[in-house]
């Protein structure tokens, strides 16, 4: 299950970081899009250390 948690943030970060290029940077969802960046950086984190 710890693996499929990972390849799910992982896809995601990768996502989110793609939206963050493609964004206009006045859009009304970006401080929504960075807040789900930070998340899933640590929850990476945390699968990482578990």
């Amino acid at each position: 299950m710890k693996v499929l948690n990972l390849i799910h943030v992982t896809i995601a970060q990768a996502f989110y970081s793609w939206a963050m290029r493609e964004i206009n940077p006045l859009h009304p969802d970006l401080p929504r899009i960075m807040l789900r960046q930070k998340e899933l950086s640590d929850k990476a984190h945390r699968i990482m250390a578990a």
